[in-house]
């Protein structure tokens, strides 16, 4: 913070007289009060016609809070008067009160919010109060690391490190599609939907959340280090990993810190090298034959259509773009996600929504249109959801 005590006489023939402020709130945080009681000649003033100057009447603290200063002086001294200082927040306390220097002490905000308060001071000679403004940014997110290791196209591993080792905290991922579409777009709804799932997870179980969060596994609140292994991800997805503080008791909670999150990004599974050979024929009707030969993949591979007016639809000629892969990608996983929470298994969605070896497929397109056919390698590694495993290889239809 800029102190100015070399340049203190200057200042006071710059420094204008506050003007009157704004009446403060009725909390009392605390006061203290000493000061000076004779002019620099000797005199002493009786009348309300005294001035307080300081160095500045604005402090800008930072979320960490401490201790500040502000440098005063008083013209027309009161016999026996005290300079009187009152904060009326609890976040802001009144240190110390000497005769050349205030010393305010600003607790650390934890909300990600800036605040503001007003510090009244008063003195016999004036005719009305001066007031200090105190204006704190918000908490400085320093309250937890990250650390991620281990990133697989499909999973990773988190360590949640606390500075605090007696905070409870939740600590999760969540995949970042569910910003774009949920419509949840602040801290404060998040947490809020967050925390309504949960209870009506417990309501279900016949629980309180304070039960549910004891007894949930995997666990998601905790105290001091965590480490959580996520599995089951999307390939060439974005998440977030993230974490704020909580108390529970009951059904009621009390969120403690903002949130902390960073964001992780999934590659793409390794491609194996394989082409398909297609060929199209097409019959009465709109009617479509596609043969795919698949050469020496012996595994499952997909088959998806894209129109000419769908944003997978790439004109021919031109290579598929980074973006239309993993779309075609995400598209396959999310169905396969979808099919196995059912309580499907991995090989019941290959067998019954895939293809394997050589074979040649029907197919009704509406005519008046042009058809880009795509066929990939997909696999899945010890029943877990089956990914794309190869670069798509396309065909053209024109009907």
């Amino acid at each position: 913070m800029l102190r100015f005590r070399d340049f203190f006489t200057t200042l006071l023939l710059m420094v204008a007289i506050l003007a009157v402020g704004c009446e403060g709130g009725d909390n009392l945080g605390g006061s203290s009060t000493t000061g000076g009681d004779v002019n620099d000649d000797g005199t002493t003033n009786t009348e309300k016609n005294s001035e307080v100057l300081f160095d500045r009447n604005v402090l800008n603290v930072d979320g960490n809070g401490g201790d500040m200063d502000i440098i005063y002086s008083i013209k027309n001294v009161v016999a026996g008067a005290t300079l009187e200082v009152k904060s009326f927040v609890d976040w802001v306390g009144v240190k110390e009160v000497g005769g050349r220097q205030i010393i305010l002490s600003i607790a650390k905000n934890t909300q990600n919010e800036p605040r503001e308060a007003l510090v009244e001071v008063d003195y016999a000679g004036l005719e009305r109060p001066l007031f200090i403004t105190v204006k704190q940014d918000k908490a400085i997110l320093n309250m937890f690391k990250f650390e991620v290791t281990d990133v697989t196209y499909n999973s990773c591993k988190v360590r949640y490190i606390s500075s605090d080792e007696n905070l409870w905290y939740m600590a999760n991922v969540i995949d970042k599609q569910f910003f774009d579409y949920s419509g949840v777009d602040t801290e404060e709804a998040f947490i809020e939907t967050e925390m309504k799932n949960y209870l009506r997870i417990a309501a279900e179980y016949k629980m309180t959340l304070e039960e549910l969060m004891k007894h949930a596994d995997p666990q998601l609140i905790y105290r001091g280090e965590a480490v959580r292994q996520f599995t089951g991800m999307q390939h060439a997805g974005k998440y977030v990993v993230y974490c704020y503080g909580i108390n529970i008791k009951d059904n009621e909670y009390e969120i403690t810190t903002p949130v902390h999150h960073t964001i992780v990004e999934l590659p793409m599974p390794t491609m194996y090298d394989v082409k398909f050979n297609l060929q199209t024929k097409i019959g009465e009707a709109g009617t479509v034959t596609l043969t795919v030969n698949p050469n020496d993949w012996s595994g499952y591979y997909s088959i998806q259509i894209a129109p000419d007016n769908s944003l997978q639809y790439t004109p021919e000629g031109e290579p598929l773009s980074q973006t239309t892969i993993r779309a075609l990608a995400s598209t396959f996983f999310n169905n396969a996600r979808t099919f196995m929470a059912q309580g499907n298994s991995a090989d019941k969605f290959l067998s019954t929504s895939c293809y394997k070896g050589f074979g040649q497929y029907p197919m009704a397109l509406e005519r008046g249109k042009k058809y880009m056919i795509i066929v990939f390698a997909v696999e899945s590694e010890d029943g877990a959801i089956p990914v794309m495993r190869s670069v798509p290889t396309t065909t053209y239809v024109y009907l």
